[in-house]
């Protein structure tokens, strides 16, 4: 039993996850690892001064066992005095919904209910660096996550697997403890404790792709090559992760000098010159702006590199999930998925803006034009042109404008002045049939 308990101190004595007088948030699923660890968190509490919080999330994908499993966590949070939050949630119907696995939907769940309780205590005045989120993933976990990455095509970061420390996307500290500690491990110290933990049997079916890991896979690799292959595959993760965060320092520098202004924004000519490695690496910064946090690959980088080195240089390149990369000339573009609200071109304006043309006298129009001084409004004037003879409109193939010296096509003008192709369909023009006045 103490050698569970030296275990995770010493984990997190390491990594420092936690300190004394902090308040932690549990998650506590009543299975094994999470037994395990809110049972040496208490242990622990009145040395370190700890409060505990545990929240248990009901995904409603196991009718009466998901109850048994609630009314288990919440009797073991009584015994203890310590304060439970259940949360129900049919991960179903969340999936359904969202067109996402039910896996993917209880995560999002677990996470989000974590952080409304991390935020719940800050708001009694508790300092958000005294405040963690501990969560029950143990070494076999780590194990089954880098493999899961491998076989999905992850790049060298992936390797690093699991964190045993990370902050969400408000602040609040997500710790693993319990990190190092193998499940032959953590099964024995719940019987020597007896503690009789909650056994989820779907962890046994291979319906998900996790579980033919842990269950297949895993079982396969130790009996035909190598019986410690738990331990090897998680020295492997240690080391990529060291290389990643070194790596990671160098990109973060790269970034701020590959930045033009904009943030979302970078510099071709900068980005050339770095190392792949470290150029990647700003990729996964520059898309982690626009929101792309998850999902990334490397197929991904290489496209966006396919955009960089291009001969074009308006090219441009579609992504996962809506995301984009273009160049803007010179400039290297990432963008988020487009919001509702956001339309391009005049065909389809949302803004509520109504275009109007009509003819004024001189003396009328050079009073006008005074006092729309200092104004973002471009006001022009034409002699003999009647209003009804005007449109205002976007770009048509063949269109030219008189220049001075002859005419000259609105396609040429638009790559000369280096707009952005995805910007020329926006741009808008005064036009007398296929006569352009204006730009």
């Amino acid at each position: 039993m103490d050698n569970m308990k030296n275990r995770i101190l010493q984990t997190i004595k390491k990594n420092k996850l936690l300190e004394d007088n902090m308040h932690i948030v549990v998650g506590l699923s009543g299975g094994p690892d999470s037994v395990c660890l809110f049972d040496v968190l208490c242990r622990l509490s009145q040395e370190k001064n700890w409060k505990l919080y545990c929240v248990h999330i009901n995904h409603k994908l196991r009718p009466k066992a998901a109850e048994e499993d609630q009314q288990y966590v919440q009797d073991m949070c009584r015994q203890r005095n310590v304060p439970c939050r259940v949360i129900t949630a049919d991960c179903g119907a969340v999936a359904r919904e969202q067109g996402i696995t039910s896996e993917e939907a209880g995560r999002n769940i677990r996470y989000k209910a974590f952080g409304e309780m991390a935020s719940e205590i800050e708001k009694t005045g508790v300092a958000k660096e005294k405040i963690a989120i501990a969560l029950a993933h143990n070494a076999n976990d780590q194990c089954e996550t880098i493999l899961f990455r491998i076989l999905r095509g992850s790049g060298t970061d992936g390797l690093a697997g699991i964190a045993y420390k990370r902050y969400d996307e408000n602040g609040y500290a997500i710790v693993r403890p319990l990190l190092d500690a193998d499940r032959t491990e953590i099964e024995r110290y719940c019987q020597e404790r007896e503690l009789y933990p909650r056994i989820d049997k779907t962890n046994s079916e291979n319906i998900y792709t996790r579980n033919k890991i842990r269950n297949l896979l895993i079982p396969y690799l130790r009996e035909n090559f190598n019986e410690n292959i738990t331990e090897t595959i998680n020295r492997l993760g240690k080391a990529a992760s060291a290389d990643r965060d070194f790596i990671k320092t160098e990109a973060a520098e790269a970034y701020c000098h590959a930045c033009c202004g904009d943030r979302n924004l970078l510099s071709c000519t900068y980005l050339k010159n770095l190392h792949k490695a470290v150029r990647f690496r700003v990729y996964i910064m520059a898309l982690g702006k626009v929101g792309m946090n998850r999902n990334l690959t490397y197929a991904h980088a290489e496209m966006i590199d396919s955009v960089l080195f291009s001969d074009t240089p308006s090219a441009s390149a579609e992504l996962s999930d809506r995301f984009s990369v273009r160049r803007r000339y010179e400039k290297l573009e990432f963008l988020g998925p487009p919001s509702a609200e956001h339309t391009e071109g005049i065909s389809d304006r949302e803004d509520g803006v109504k275009w109007h043309i009509r003819t004024m006298a001189e003396a009328e129009f050079d009073e006008y034009r005074t006092a729309a001084e200092g104004s973002s409004k471009i006001y022009g004037a034409f002699c003999g042109v009647e209003a009804g003879q005007l449109c205002i409109r976007s770009r048509r193939k063949g269109d030219r404008i008189n220049i001075g010296k002859g005419t000259k096509s609105i396609q040429d003008m638009l790559v000369d002045e280096k707009v952005p192709r995805h910007l020329r369909d926006a741009i808008l023009l005064l036009a007398r049939g296929n006569e352009i006045l204006w730009v």
